[in-house]
């Protein structure tokens, strides 16, 4: 019979004299492998049945291990009065974290105010974690926006309409935390000028524009130089540093002129943005006045809507619009708008209710 074969009686020779060499064996390796358990077995005897539950425990301490290894280690904050920097940006946090919007004026409760305090107190040593904090930004590619992509793709197809979801996330928190963070620290935040620029016109998935424009609203001369040059690189860029400006009136009351100009831009967006931060100000109505009953004859329904607002805001100041917003009360885009501006510069004055 040949060696090779299976049943070769040489091979078998072999087997049996190797069995018997080792049969007095205690560990009997023979017939239990080395791995997994024999080998703790070799160097670590424990009871029979037990070896299972000494692997898993090993097994799960190396896993522990790899895992604090390899995650990002905590960060270490400045502390004021017994608290974090965190925890005094939570506190700050006015909850605006989501879009542009110039309603209305800021207006800081005690607790924010406590925590501005705190932040400026921090000074320096809060800087390079709100620069950190305030390029935070989700991956394009997590679940969450997979899925939402893939349901409304779903809805498009089935019924012809889409879900307009809360895109905010956990990072857009802590990012405008960060941009509240740097405004509280004000000029002390002025080493951080040039990358709260660049971040200004780097426009990505999440991006920190609206926060490098709030944060540089309050930094001193050089950054609001940034914010009246942004219209003029980038629409949205030049949108939240309007915006910004509306936000910091100490600031964007210094650039009145910068405004006016802005109420006549050929980008809506812009436009509107001027037109809403001269209203909110409500000051200088003899240049800003005249601007805004300019806007009054756009072509724009947004623009003539934002300037009949606005004016509105005046109260008596804007007595010489009285007879454009008379002849827009008919205007069905904005004849509703118009009537409320006229009840506010001549409250005494019987009102006229549009003609349908």
């Amino acid at each position: 019979m040949c060696v090779k074969c299976r049943g070769s009686p040489q091979i078998l020779r072999l087997r049996i004299s190797w069995f018997g060499a080792h049969a007095g064996d205690p560990l009997r390796l023979v017939k239990k492998p080395l791995l997994p358990g024999g080998i703790w077995r070799k160097v670590w005897p424990v009871k029979p049945g037990r070896s299972k539950i000494v692997i898993c425990l090993v097994v799960g301490v190396a896993i522990l291990a790899v895992f604090n290894y390899l995650k990002e280690p905590e960060r270490r904050e400045p502390v004021y009065q017994g608290k974090t920097l965190t925890q005094w940006l939570k506190r700050l946090d006015d909850g605006q974290v989501f879009g542009i919007s110039s309603s209305a004026l800021p207006s800081p409760t005690p607790a924010q105010i406590k925590a501005a305090e705190a932040i400026r107190a921090m000074g320096s040593n809060a800087l390079p974690l709100l620069m950190h904090d305030i390029q935070a930004s989700p991956p394009e590619d997590a679940f969450r926006f997979k899925a939402e992509r893939g349901f409304n793709r779903l809805l498009q197809r089935a019924f012809g309409t889409r879900i307009g979801f809360s895109d905010v996330t956990e990072e857009d928190w802590t990012r405008w935390r960060a941009a509240q963070g740097l405004a509280a620290l004000g000029p002390l935040a002025e080493p951080a000028v040039p990358e709260l620029k660049s971040l200004l016109f780097t426009n990505h998935f999440h991006s920190s524009i609206k926060e490098a424009a709030y944060a540089l609203a309050t930094v001193g001369p050089e950054g609001i130089e940034i914010l009246t040059n942004a219209p003029q690189r980038d629409e949205w860029s030049g949108m939240c540093a309007i915006w910004a400006l509306g936000q910091h009136p100490s600031a964007g009351t210094n650039v009145i002129p910068f405004l006016i100009a802005a109420t006549s831009s050929g980008s809506e967006g812009t436009a509107c943005g001027a037109i809403q931060v001269l209203g909110l100000f409500h000051t200088d109505a003899e240049h800003v006045i005249p601007a805004l009953i300019a806007a009054l004859a756009s072509a724009k329904p947004a623009v003539r809507t934002d300037a009949a607002r606005s004016l509105g805001a005046f109260g008596p100041q804007a007595a010489a619009a009285v007879p454009i917003l008379q002849a827009l009360i008919n205007d069905p885009a904005i004849g509703r708008t118009a009537l409320d501006a006229l009840e506010r510069i001549q409250p005494s004055a019987p009102s006229s209710k549009p003609q349908r």
